[in-house]
């Protein structure tokens, strides 16, 4: 094995993204489960056995969303182990560290300033998430570079066309969610703007799946060097 770290590290970074997609569908569910017994207790106002059921989906509900936390937590620690473990063998996953780490502080500290001042708080989630890409595009490029070392021209082949892809549907998704956020200020337009939401949604999970399959394919990669 040419490349031990990274092989240990992309198989980190790898599970990290499988549990974070399990937590994503606990939040999902959980959500669903939470509107659900709203709208149990707001059908059923005044009876015992309709609150009872409200308050038991509600606490269904919260499971869901632990589950999520903890997953999340998790899938943190595990990605930026696998991104320390894998920077000793190609340094653009030393770039994706450090922008994993301003990802996770300019956001906290953005926190700060929810109340006093708002729209700094949003610039620094919105620098959170742009560095949340960029960790994606450092690991991918990260990838790239050890399939070249390694003669393997169809990883890196794919390595290449998954980062334009992902590069494109990242820009657009930001621009939809930009202008449906402004929409949603209108109620007359405000149908249209879920649509572009739901639209860079759909593009953001296609951008995970590939991210996903990639990660895969260099981590048997790795392995068999």
């Amino acid at each position: 094995m040419r490349f031990p770290n990274a092989a240990k590290g992309v198989k980190r970074i790898f599970t990290a993204q499988i549990l974070q997609l399990i937590g994503t569908v606990c939040a999902v569910i959980g959500g669903l489960i939470f509107i659900s017994g709203g709208a149990t207790a707001l059908l059923t106002k005044g009876s015992n056995a309709g609150a009872a059921a409200a308050l038991g989906q509600m606490g269904i509900a919260l499971i869901f969303f632990i589950a999520y936390g903890v997953l999340a937590l998790i899938a943190f620690i595990m990605q930026l182990v696998g991104i320390i473990n894998a920077k000793n063998d190609e340094d653009s996953f030393k770039s994706a560290l450090v922008c994993l780490i301003i990802g996770i502080v300019v956001p906290v500290v953005g926190g700060f300033f929810v109340n006093s001042a708002p729209v700094v708080s949003s610039l620094c989630v919105s620098v959170g998430n742009l560095m949340t890409l960029f960790v994606t595009i450092f690991i991918i490029s990260g990838i790239i570079k050890l399939a070249d070392q390694l003669n393997r021209g169809d990883v890196s082949t794919k390595g290449s066309n998954i980062l334009k892809i992902i590069i494109v549907i990242a820009g657009i998704s930001l621009i939809l969610s930009i202008v449906s956020s402004f929409m949603l200020t209108n109620t007359a337009i405000a149908v249209t703007a879920l649509i572009l939401l739901a639209v860079a949604m759909v593009l953001s999970v296609i951008q995970y799946i590939m991210f996903l399959t990639l990660l895969a394919k260099a981590k048997n990669m790795l392995v068999e060097s």
